[in-house]
């Protein structure tokens, strides 16, 4: 076991993170699939409103691999298909039947995946609904199926600082991990199994299974801070990566035949519960939460999640709902008052001599200005990129120069963003200017 050393990045106490306890919730009537947390998705629609469907059901593919399959969560009946602009698919919304009829697929033991070809293994998975748990870099779109990755690095920590603890995903469910990597070992005989070093104690058995740790900062364990970190040449830039949960649902997948429905979320929210939720994929906010606060702002992680409403449902990618405050009134005589209980990265605030635990929230706290070459980006950037430059380097449509910067280095984690004393979206610059790139280039 290797600790990867990374310097950059943010440690900080925040309140409300979550216990070790579960709690089930049920939804109670509709779930749904969305395609707005897929990256990069052109989707098809295969089904129709009112139309009835069975739990691992097709419901769209992908238009540039039509074998790649998006799949019901659920038996039920078509409720509704939401539509953004453009006709761009934002939601398939599933009237829920509490009683599972399942799309029987193939079930297979180690010895048949020992013995299964990589076609056959990933003819299986796209059938199934699960291919796209496999990202590639550098653009984190779903893994081409011809390539063969040099490395495939497996994060146990989530995506969020308040991502589900791997010991609650992993409890009593060991051989179900240990034959996920056996089915990772078709496709490359490098594994990087990584977490964070504050909960390697509490693996147990799993603890031999882990080839890497990192420190307790976020986003350390993010996949691509460790691949800039372990990565030996040029070839490990299209190394693919796949989330704990992912994983476990693959392994669960092919040992039973059937489509894996439930998933462990985290709830942050200020004053509520803050066990684990042991619920199904595409529940609804609603679900999570009836009593939602209409003065907070709903998202998917703490700072590069997905911003939702009240009717929105959970992603196939987000594990995490935050609800944050949000006014935007502004503070009388904030630029003289201490900061006692304000976060500060520059450490301007008293708050930076009291050990206290934050809450965030997700007012701006001034309006955005110039860049003032602070450098305050720079040095919490944990691929070690330096975004005021890349910024400028883009802002002049200077496209090689950002390349040369580290642009297809930067993870999206959202830090140079809330570091940034201007507030400028450094996060949506640079996540805008891959996708733009990623796109020229296929």
């Amino acid at each position: 076991m290797e600790k990867i050393q990374i310097s950059k990045g943010l440690k900080i106490k925040l309140a409300g993170m979550a216990d070790t306890s579960l709690t089930r919730i049920t939804p109670q009537n509709t779930v749904a699939v969305s395609a707005l947390d897929i990256t990069h998705i052109r989707p098809k629609l295969l089904v129709k409103e009112r139309q009835p469907v069975k739990t691992g059901t097709p419901l769209f593919c992908d238009k540039r691999d039509q074998s790649i399959q998006y799949v019901s969560p659920a038996t039920g009946t078509i409720k509704k298909i939401i539509f953004g602009q453009r006709r761009r698919l934002l939601e398939v919304v599933i009237e829920f039947d509490p009683q599972d009829s399942f799309i029987a697929f193939e079930s297979f033991s180690r010895s048949d995946i020992d013995l299964m070809q990589k076609e056959q293994l990933i003819a299986h998975l796209k059938k199934g609904g699960l291919w796209q748990c496999f990202r590639q870099f550098p653009s984190k779109d779903h893994a081409d199926s011809d390539h063969h990755p040099p490395l495939i690095i497996v994060s146990l920590n989530g995506n969020d600082i308040f991502s589900p603890y791997p010991e609650i995903l992993l409890d009593n469910q060991h051989d179900i991990f240990e034959f996920g990597l056996e089915i990772l070992k078709k496709f490359t005989p490098r594994i990087v199994v990584q977490v964070n070093e504050s909960h390697y104690e509490k693996l147990g058995p799993i603890q031999k299974w882990i080839t890497h740790t990192v420190p307790d900062m976020f986003p350390s364990w993010d996949p691509g801070v460790v691949l800039y970190h372990l990565k030996q040449s040029a070839d490990d830039n299209l190394s693919w990566c796949i989330s704990l949960d992912h994983l476990m649902m693959i392994s669960k997948f092919m040992s039973t035949g059937q489509y894996p429905v439930e998933k462990v979320i985290t709830l942050k929210k200020s004053g509520s519960n803050n066990a684990h939720i042991l619920t199904r994929q595409g529940v609804s906010i609603k679900t999570i939460d009836p009593m939602i606060d209409s003065n907070h702002m709903i998202t998917t992680g703490l700072f590069n999640g997905r911003i939702l409403s009240q009717n929105d449902h959970l992603g196939f990618f987000e594990n995490t709902i935050h609800m944050m405050p949000s006014s935007q009134s502004e503070l009388m005589f904030g630029f003289i008052r201490p900061g006692i209980q304000s976060h500060s990265v520059s450490n301007t605030f008293l708050s930076s001599l009291r050990d206290i635990d934050f809450q965030l929230d997700a007012s701006l706290h001034g309006e955005e200005r110039a860049c003032i070459n602070c450098g305050y980006c720079e040095s919490i950037c944990p691929n070690d990129i330096m975004p005021h430059f890349l910024m400028k380097a883009l802002a002049s449509d200077n496209i090689e120069e950002a390349l040369q910067l580290g642009l297809l280095d930067c993870c999206r984690c959202g830090l140079c963003s809330y570091t940034c004393p201007s507030k400028i979206e450094l996060t949506t610059i640079f996540s805008n200017a891959i996708d733009t790139y990623y796109k020229d280039k296929a």
